[in-house]
């Protein structure tokens, strides 16, 4: 029996079992499921759709941690969220402390100025493009699937306007020319001090005792220059600049001055880089950039799932997936995003009043002070000549809009 057994060993071959013997037999129930089951493209679909199902639970689950963590306690939630994104920013301190702008500091005694008219106008900008939607499905007699979505986004962006108080901004005393606002903390402006006052520290064309410098000490350190002899200058090191200061001696080549640089010269500019961050908010562009980039991960897992664990296409593509995404979608996006704040900003500048032939030359400015010089393709923001060209062209609309208010707001 044992023998006989052996002898009945099965093959699949074109479908058909065969016992060892090669009498052909019929195949029965069982093999027709395991044909079924064992179909590679089959299990591929499967467990695509299951990665895909995962990843959305995945999100599910993070968006209902984030949820809990607000409504348990929204003002330490705001508070904690403040405090990371001060740190990504380095806007602390030695001790560990978030180094923000004075109160009575001309910076912010700025923001608190415009920021009160450009959010008024924002949010009297999202009514006109609601209206303007409203004007567009009444002539056609239905709305499409585009401007329901756009409908949608403008609901979301009037009550988060609704809510931004005029004190909702962050003023970080951090020496780069920059603001942004991101979903992960709505409401909330920050702001860059380098916007108004940028310090860099720059060889001396002459210098002399008494000079307070910057000498090269371990990294940069502040001093004062006593006298000199030979190429070298004896200085006091540290901050306090006091008698019991220690005494060094420095070479020439290592003394730098401390140069300020003003980048925004008067409110119109402030308005126009306030009403730009503020339109991002009008467009609902944080909102869809998440969604972009849980799409785009959720579409990188599948294909993961889908493509042979073995073979040399998934390892390349699990080596290039993300730069993909970043350079074929998030990054193109977020510049057409750019664009269309630039756009929406100076509109919002002319509502509240502020001349946006003087707001566009904040642009002018900025692109004396920024630093990248690489190609735009890895840049977050189009190429700056580009977008002074664009706000160039639509600045006529803007000053009639600009004069309409004045018209208003005469006696």
């Amino acid at each position: 029996m044992a023998a006989f057994g052996r002898q009945l060993a099965l093959t699949r071959t074109s479908g058909v079992c065969q016992i060892a013997t090669g009498s052909p037999v019929a195949p029965g129930p069982t093999f027709r499921v395991w044909d079924f089951w064992n179909n590679r493209w089959l299990r591929r679909t499967l467990r695509a759709a299951r990665i895909g199902a995962l990843s959305v639970s995945i999100f599910g689950v993070g968006y209902s941690t984030g949820a809990s963590d607000v409504l348990a306690d929204p003002t330490e939630f705001r508070r904690k969220k403040a405090l990371s994104l001060l740190k990504n920013i380095h806007a602390f301190d030695a001790e560990g402390k978030a180094r923000l702008c004075e109160e009575t500091s001309e910076e912010v005694q700025a923001v608190r100025r415009v920021l009160p008219r450009v959010l008024k106008a924002a949010r009297a900008q999202v009514g006109i493009l609601q209206e303007e939607i409203q004007d567009a499905i009444k002539q056609q007699g239905e709305a499409s699937y585009t401007q329901q979505q756009d409908l949608d986004s403008l609901k979301r962006a009037r009550k988060r306007l609704e809510s931004w108080s005029d004190d909702g901004f962050l003023l970080a005393d951090v020496n780069t020319p920059n603001a942004f606002v991101t979903p992960m903390l709505p409401r909330t402006i920050f702001v860059h001090r380098g916007i108004f006052r940028i310090h860099r520290l720059a060889e001396p064309e002459a210098l002399h005792a008494g000079a307070e410098v910057f000498v090269l000490q371990d990294g940069w350190k502040k001093a004062k220059l006593v006298s000199e002899s030979q190429e070298q200058w004896s200085a006091l090191l540290g901050d306090s600049l006091g008698e019991d200061s220690e005494t060094i001696t420095v070479k020439k080549e290592d003394v730098r001055i401390l140069q300020t640089r003003n980048l925004v010269e008067n409110d119109e500019q402030l308005a126009m880089l306030l009403s730009h961050e503020l339109a991002h908010a009008v467009h609902d562009h944080g909102y869809e950039s998440l969604n972009i980039l849980t799409t785009a991960y959720s579409l990188e897992l599948v294909l993961l799932s889908v493509l042979d664990p073995t073979g040399m296409l998934e390892f390349l593509l699990e080596i290039a997936a993300g730069a993909i995404a970043r350079y074929a979608f998030v990054l193109p996006l977020g510049r057409c995003d750019e664009m269309e704040a630039d756009a929406t900003g100076l509109k919002i500048c002319a509502l509240a009043g502020y001349d946006p032939r003087l707001a566009t030359k904040f642009l002018d400015r900025f692109a004396l002070f920024e630093g990248y010089t690489g190609p735009t393709w890895t840049s977050t923001h189009p190429a700056t000549e580009a977008r002074i060209k664009a706000l160039k062209d639509a600045e006529a609309d803007a000053v009639e809009r600009f004069q309409q208010h004045k018209e208003k707001q005469a006696p």
